[in-house]
């Protein structure tokens, strides 16, 4: 993520009621991950979230709260 002004994800699932999205980040490089933000996404929406523009991390990864087809679609400009 580093390297980038403007960083953003689009979050969307398959399941019937709401799913938390938490993204996850490693902001050292090192493999010590720290919860980020957690984002609830509402059945059969797509929901956006746009990183502030100084924000940078090594690697990001997302994690949801139940079983599901989830995507996370990233986008950096």
């Amino acid at each position: 993520m580093a390297g980038y002004d403007r960083k953003s994800v689009a979050l969307s699932h398959d399941a019937q009621s709401e799913v938390t999205f938490s993204i996850e980040v490693d902001i050292t490089g090192t493999g010590l991950w720290r919860r980020y933000v957690a984002l609830e996404v509402l059945p059969g929406n797509e929901r956006q979230f746009e990183f502030p523009e100084a924000f940078a991390a090594y690697w990001v990864r997302v994690v949801v709260d139940r079983d599901c087809v989830a995507s996370a679609r990233f986008e950096y400009r």
